[in-house]
């Protein structure tokens, strides 16, 4: 069976790009399905840049809360929420 290729998109530089998973593994995303989970939180990366400036990294290192995120992490926590696997 071919494995469908779907968006993948980071946070902090604004890159996206149409991966399988395997594809964006290798390529050093780290993406759902195959590091991390649909609907969770995670360090996502695009393979070119840190985790630093997302919003993984504002909860868990800089231990904000929602309210002390910015407006675009909380679109981003949105985003992440509101996905469904397919």
């Amino acid at each position: 069976m071919k494995e469908e290729r779907f968006e993948h998109w980071y946070e902090a530089c604004g890159t996206t790009a149409m991966l399988t998973s395997e594809e964006a593994f290798e390529a050093g995303w780290d993406f759902p399905p195959r590091m991390g989970a649909w609907g969770v939180v995670s360090s996502r990366t695009c393979g070119d840049c840190g985790i630093e400036q997302t919003l993984w990294w504002a909860l868990t290192v800089e231990k904000k809360g929602i309210d002390g995120c910015t407006p675009r992490q909380r679109q981003v926590l949105a985003r992440i929420l509101n996905k469904v696997s397919d």
